[in-house]
């Protein structure tokens, strides 16, 4: 072996060089096990005879000038000379590259690590290594199945986040596609990413892995009565601790407020004027302001809406529903747990009272149904906002995963009617990307064009 050779560096233990050429702006380096080797046959222990050589050809990763490498690897093949073995014939095996495999392996760590990095997409790594999109798919879903079935990589979860997001738009004939990630809400590492959002779901997850929801405390989730009540039912049967809290995410009870807010201002927007906003409305040009926070607003702000409120507002339904989301908003201002608790009784009085806007009413109610689950919020201050943090990067992978569009093939014209145009000088039909002499492993990608 060739001490320091390109064999270590591909990292071919055991391997030496026979030879390097470089022909179209790639570099393809052969190698080979060194003769004089003993093999016994794993079946009956006697000792193989060699039949010779094959070669194989695999992709590894770009070098550190960016041009793709390929390397021919002068295989050698293994008999046993047993005539009652029925082990037959074998190639060798080593760290190099997988049976049957296209990549080496440290080809598919470079584009694993490529993608986990979000430094590129699945489409982008193919192009660079040369092979087809299917190839470098197949290395990172066997790395990632590896990785998320190690119970190491994350530990134990005392807060656990749920929330569930859009993967793929819905389509003529398809629906909407939503996804469910599990967020540790202490340290925003993703646990797991699984497909659904409704009880369903999140129990069938549960139950295939126990072990890693034994040290749970608190979850925390969107006000979705799906998890809510499978987060109970798990806790009944035990598969989460029976002393499992449910905490309601802030963010969202907030944003039920503001929303209430909007229908209101909108309905009485409507019934004022006789039509939507538009600009130059008292209650439009203030849409922005009724959302911001009471402590962000300036002396100017506040009279701009006092101003509006008094012009839009002839049954003051729009200012009720401003002072009952400010109510909800101090609700998570305090670290006393009381006092979060006695802010939150008010705004549920507030906004049940029957000269209260039908906007209020129905956020009452639902301020009623999730109570115990906002309180445990403020008690333990768990949040979703780690777990909010990861559904872009969820998405991200998503679209970087994604197979780029094949276009159809057209049907051949009869070349008896096909009408062409004779151009000076046309260069259409000359080739832009001649055709490399090198063995061919995968279609080569050029572009967007594939050879």
């Amino acid at each position: 072996m060739v001490e320091g050779s390109t064999a270590a560096q591909l990292g071919a233990a055991g391997f030496e060089v026979t030879g390097v050429e470089e022909a179209y702006g790639e570099v393809s380096v052969g190698v080979q096990t060194p003769g004089g080797q003993v093999v016994f046959c794993g079946s009956c222990g006697r000792r193989a005879r060699s039949k010779g050589r094959r070669e194989v050809v695999l992709r590894d990763a770009p070098g550190a000038d960016g041009r793709a490498v390929r390397v021919r690897w002068n295989k050698r093949i293994w008999e046993c000379r047993s005539p009652r073995c029925g082990a037959g014939s074998w190639t060798e095996r080593s760290e190099l590259a997988g049976p049957r495999r296209v990549l080496t392996s440290r080809a598919e760590r470079w584009a694993v690590g490529r993608l986990a990095a979000v430094e590129g997409s699945v489409a982008s790594a193919a192009r660079r290594l040369g092979v087809s999109w299917r190839t470098v798919w197949s290395a990172v879903e066997a790395a990632a199945e590896e990785i998320a079935g190690d119970p190491g990589r994350v530990g134990q979860v005392a807060r656990l986040g749920f929330d569930e997001t859009v993967m793929a738009s819905a389509a003529r004939r398809r629906r909407r596609r939503f996804v469910t990630a599990a967020v540790d809400a202490s340290t925003g590492q993703i646990v797991d990413v699984f497909d659904g959002r409704d009880a369903a779901d999140l129990r069938r997850w549960v139950y295939q892995q126990p072990r890693r929801q034994a040290g749970v405390e608190v979850v925390c989730v969107d006000p979705h009565e799906g998890y809510r009540s499978a987060i109970r039912q798990l806790a009944r049967d035990r598969s989460l601790p029976a002393t499992v809290e449910v905490a309601a995410d802030p963010f969202h009870i907030v944003r039920l407020a503001n929303q209430a807010l909007t229908r209101c201002r909108q309905r009485t927007q409507t019934e004022t004027t006789g039509h939507r906003g538009r600009a130059g409305d008292p209650l439009y040009g203030i849409r922005k302001l009724l959302l911001t926070g009471a402590e962000r607003l300036d002396a100017a702000g506040l009279q701009r809406l006092r101003t509006a409120l008094d012009q839009g507002d002839p049954y003051d339904e729009v200012a009720d529903c401003w002072a009952a989301k400010e109510k909800v908003r101090s609700v998570f201002k305090t670290a006393d747990p009381e006092q979060a608790a006695d802010r939150l009784d008010d705004a549920i009085a507030y906004s049940a009272a029957p000269e209260a806007a039908p906007e209020l009413h129905k956020l009452a109610a639902t301020l009623k149904r999730w109570r115990a689950e906002i309180i445990t919020s403020t008690t333990t201050g768990t949040h979703n906002g780690r777990t909010e943090a990861a559904n872009p990067r969820n998405q991200r992978r998503q679209t970087l995963s994604q197979r780029p569009h094949q276009p159809q093939q057209l049907p051949a014209q009869n070349p008896a009617c096909r009408r062409t145009k004779t151009r000076p000088n046309s260069t259409r039909h000359k080739n832009q990307n001649p055709t490399s002499p090198l063995h061919r492993v995968e279609p080569l990608i050029f572009g967007n064009q594939f050879c």
